[in-house]
């Protein structure tokens, strides 16, 4: 709704140089209806129905342009972001879009609307020539120009910061791979599988068939898959009866996990088949569990951890790298991890690295997995691809949204910008023959014109930049982890607009370089 507010904004400030201009041009004509005895009233009514007229046309054009931009935005939307479908034709989007046309044409019809006060019957109606725009009009303008830079300023220094982070999101380390891996979700609730040795049973017949099925290249099971579980029952755990315990979720993990996620093994090994019921409790540790302890080795201590509601001190036998439960967007809780035949959880997740593209196995891996209990129900079966671009959506959204309106935003801030300099130079075509009849230089006179105009611009591009200095707030809002927006950026943002700003406001002058002094003295 912000990035709407400040195109809107901006297109509106485009709209007022419209009315100013067209104000400007109609002055004379304004001027003899008050000669004439229409009351000041009277002229600002006029002013702002034809305000509000033009907008509510340009409200129904772009109803048609968003009906018709929306059937292409929902084949692409993601499913994620589509859990309730809105009809742009709704009665509501229809009510709001056109109190918005009031509302605007009221607003932005009354700003040249309130030069009329300031007119004198008698100063224009002796005038053969356009001559260059008032004082007002003419401030009137420089501000918006400035609110324009600024708001853009603001939009283009937020989507680099938007577009910066998100890339740092894809780059961030998992500490797990996901390509090449296919994701299989079972729940043994409700089935006859409910006891534990049934479940132990269940799951290593499940993953013998998974790891017979054709192109897999290893299984394993876990309870936690990353990127599947946003809620975690965890504890506080001590290492070697220290007096420090550090919260960590509990994983069951099988053999051969680690390396079907291509987590990589710091210290010690990984569970075998030898971690099995009855034999002796053993533990994986990640990374980030163990760093609170200090410096290892930690292979061969004791973790304090309760099993059964009893506590009973388990070995640990390795520390892997830590995995991201959360996805790259948060860091999530460190881990410590449990043999699945010491611990069987009531539902987990299967894991299946295959040869090559892994959409193409879902269906012999779900197949495989099936074999074992056909009143199993085999569930949400995705590539770990897949969940990491189901994780990305929103950032992913946000940061294309951004980017697009700071794209329309500079646009439309170049459009306005170039708008008022071509109006100023037409304004001033008689004056500027007079110069030039007089000796000035073109070149010399396109400079002026350039830096009168370039001015607010500069103005802008100053609140713009204090402006920017608070993305920071709304961006980690959006994006987790998003990186401050910096100094560079915004400099870089203005120097953006800047450019552009100025390549427009030049070729709007360029006509007073092939201007004819004779032809412009003639301009009525």
């Amino acid at each position: 709704m912000g990035l709407v507010a400040f195109v809107l904004l901006i297109a509106c400030a485009n709209v007022a140089h419209l009315l100013l201009s067209r104000a400007a041009e109609r002055s004379h004509e304004l001027a003899v209806r008050a000669a004439l005895g229409a009351s000041r009233a009277r002229l600002v009514q006029q002013m702002v129905t034809e305000a509000t007229v033009l907008t509510a046309t340009a409200a129904v054009a772009g109803m048609a342009v968003a009906h018709w931009a929306s059937q292409i935005a929902a084949s692409a939307q993601p499913a994620q972001l589509s859990a309730r479908q809105y009809a742009v034709l709704d009665w509501r989007v229809i009510a709001f879009a056109a109190g918005l046309a009031m509302l605007t044409g009221i607003v932005f019809g009354v700003l040249p609307a309130s030069l009329i006060g300031r007119m004198h019957p008698g100063q224009f109606a002796v005038r053969a020539h356009a001559g260059p725009a008032g004082l007002g009009a003419s401030r009137m303008r420089g501000i918006l120009i400035a609110m324009q830079s600024a708001l853009t300023v603001v939009l283009v220094a937020g989507s680099v910061s938007m577009g910066r982070s998100f890339l740092a999101l894809l780059e961030t380390d998992l500490g797990f791979h996901t390509d090449s891996v296919v994701t299989l979700n079972v729940s043994l609730a409700g089935t006859r599988y409910e006891s534990e040795n049934r479940q132990r049973q269940y799951y290593g017949a499940a993953l013998e068939y998974l790891r017979a099925a054709p192109g897999v290249l290893s299984a394993a099971a876990v309870s936690n898959l990353p990127l599947i579980s946003t809620m975690f029952m965890g504890g506080r755990y001590r290492l070697d009866s220290s007096e420090q315990a550090q919260l960590a979720v509990l994983i069951s993990a099988s053999p051969d996990y680690f390396r079907t996620m291509g987590t990589g093994l710091i210290e010690g090994r990984e569970f075998t088949t030898r971690d099995r019921n009855g034999a002796d409790r053993v533990v994986i540790l990640s990374e980030d569990f163990a760093r609170n302890f200090g410096r290892g080795p930690f292979v061969g201590r004791k973790l304090d951890l309760a099993w059964r509601g009893a506590p009973q001190p388990a070995t640990v036998v390795g520390v892997v790298r830590s995995q991201r439960q959360a996805g790259p967007s948060e860091t999530g809780p460190a881990q410590v991890f449990r043999p699945i035949e010491q611990s069987p959880p009531g539902s987990l997740t299967f894991v299946a690295k295959v040869r090559g593209d892994p959409e193409s196995y879902l269906a012999v891996c779900r197949d495989a997995v099936q074999r074992t209990g056909s009143n199993v129900p085999v569930y949400d079966v995705k590539s770990l691809d897949r969940r990491l671009a189901d994780a990305l959506t929103r950032p992913r959204f946000y940061t294309t949204a951004i980017l697009f309106f700071a794209g329309f935003a500079l646009l439309l801030a170049v459009i306005g910008t170039y708008g008022v300099a071509t109006h100023s130079v037409a304004r001033r075509t008689h004056e500027i023959g007079v110069r030039i009849a007089l000796g000035g230089s073109p070149r010399s006179l396109r400079g002026l014109v350039f830096r009168q105009n370039m001015g607010p611009v500069g103005a802008g591009m100053l609140t713009g930049l204090w402006g920017s200095s608070g993305l920071d707030y709304v961006l980690r809002h959006l994006i987790a982890g998003a990186k401050p927006t910096g100094l560079w950026i915004c400099v870089s943002a203005a120097l953006v607009l800047a450019i552009t700003a100025a390549a427009a406001v030049w070729m709007a002058t360029d006509r007073i370089v092939r201007l004819d002094p004779a032809a412009s003295l003639r301009v009525e």
